[in-house]
């Protein structure tokens, strides 16, 4: 059975997406992560169940609004929403039992958004324009998952 997290906030796009890669993967789990607080509280449970693929959204809110709200760490109050997606993606890549898990980053954003000023995206990543078609994003996962895993070290 693969795998899949999809990590988004949108509750449309992350209901549809899903039910798009259903269809397209048959026997397939997907878990949907919706904040960058909820990606964070995830990892032990990632830890134990690793992924094949997550579909990472880049632009993320900390979490959804409540009265009981977790603060925000300092590298989030730094780097902001725009930037929560890689921030999660940095996240896996450190982790020794996570960091060759496949990443699609999946957003709005152009690749040379993600990479200004010289950042580089992390050995696992990969990235696709959410302006693609859903079927492009299922041919991307099927490649990744058929692709040996070479995260730079």
């Amino acid at each position: 059975m693969i795998r899949l997290i999809v990590v988004e906030d949108d509750h449309l796009q992350a209901e549809s997406l899903s039910e798009h890669l259903r269809r397209a993967f048959g026997d397939v789990h997907i878990q949907i992560l919706r904040t960058e607080s909820e990606f964070r509280d995830a990892m032990p449970a990632l830890r134990a169940k690793v992924p094949d693929v997550v579909v990472m959204d880049v632009m993320l809110r900390w979490t959804n609004p409540r009265p009981d709200q977790p603060a925000m760490p300092a590298d989030v109050v730094a780097g902001g929403y725009y930037r929560a997606g890689l921030r999660c993606a940095q996240l896996l890549f450190k982790d020794s039992q996570l960091r060759d898990v496949r990443i699609i980053l999946y957003t709005i954003l152009e690749l040379s958004d993600l990479t200004r000023n010289d950042r580089s995206l992390p050995g696992n990543c990969t990235y696709l324009g959410k302006n693609s078609e859903p079927d492009a994003l299922v041919r991307h996962i099927r490649a990744r998952l058929r692709s040996p895993v070479r995260a730079q070290r």
